[in-house]
């Protein structure tokens, strides 16, 4: 068993290697909103980005001619964050007003609004597409202290998670089953997809922030990479996404379906959570 004096080896190798140049020049300037803009997020298959700003509008661009596509004006309050699936076609927006609108990234349709939370989204996060073929799976995070996992397709709530007493700072569905998810009453919580809280992590002094894991770059980007394959079927994106995150995972890593309760704690090695100490 574990201590707090346990001494546990983390293996890590470097996954890539980046030359950072600097910026000379600006390829373009997208204008269009007329408050500040609070989250940007390019799609998996990096054609078209979404953002969302204080005027309470999501509006989509297209990356090619850097152009808007279109804008909608459904929220009431500011949009705080936009999340793409990892199949890029779907957007979810959280906003201010307590409600997530999901939409059709093909038609630039909403597809409906979901209600549930009594305060604003905080944080936002896909079923990975290797798990879940048409993606019709997201779970939310809100200042009121819950964790909502939402399907799509039909637009009605499949779980809801109650165990945080204060705001959940971010949601972040793994690749290995399980959603994490962190908050201001300084734990992280790991449930499984049915919503059951399986573990939870203390330790933090202060507030948890934000949390990641290794995997975290297959995981967004599903089965897309900068070759831009096309794909005949949901089945060969899914194949796809599995091999990218399975090389991704490397060999260190459990999988979930011979979970025990010991092996809980070298899964969690993989998360990394930040806390912020409040300045005296």
């Amino acid at each position: 068993d574990l201590t707090t004096e346990s001494v546990i080896m983390i293996t890590y190798h470097p996954q890539s290697l980046f030359r950072v140049r600097p910026i000379t020049r600006i390829s373009s300037s997208l204008e269009g909103h007329t408050e500040s803009i609070l989250t940007a997020s390019f799609s998996p298959d990096g054609n078209s980005l979404a953002s969302g700003a204080g005027d309470c509008t999501v509006r989509f661009w297209d990356i090619g001619t850097e152009t808007p596509i279109n804008s909608f004006k459904s929220h009431t309050n500011w949009v705080l964050i936009v999340s793409w699936s990892p199949n890029s076609k779907y957007l979810a927006s959280g906003s201010m007003d307590n409600t997530i609108r999901i939409w059709d990234a093909t038609t630039f349709k909403e597809l409906g609004c979901l209600k549930g939370h009594t305060k604003w989204i905080t944080s936002l996060s896909w079923e990975p597409l290797h798990m879940n073929e048409e993606c019709s799976l997201v779970a939310s995070g809100s200042k009121d202290g819950s964790v909502k996992i939402w399907n799509v397709k039909s637009i009605t709530l499949y779980a809801s998670m109650h165990s945080h007493s204060s705001c959940v700072t971010k949601v972040l569905w793994g690749g290995q089953g399980y959603i994490y998810s962190a908050s201001e009453d300084r734990t992280i919580k790991v449930w499984d997809s049915q919503g059951r809280m399986i573990r939870e992590l203390k330790g933090h002094g202060h507030w948890v922030n934000t949390l990641a894991v290794h995997t975290e770059y297959a995981l967004r980007t599903g089965c897309f990479c900068e070759q831009r394959v096309s794909f005949a079927s949901n089945e060969e994106m899914k194949t796809e996404a599995l091999n990218r995150f399975n090389k991704l995972k490397g060999t260190k890593a459990v999988s979930y379906t011979h979970l025990t309760l010991p092996t809980i704690y070298s899964v969690q090695i993989s998360v990394v959570a930040v806390s912020l100490k409040k300045k005296k």
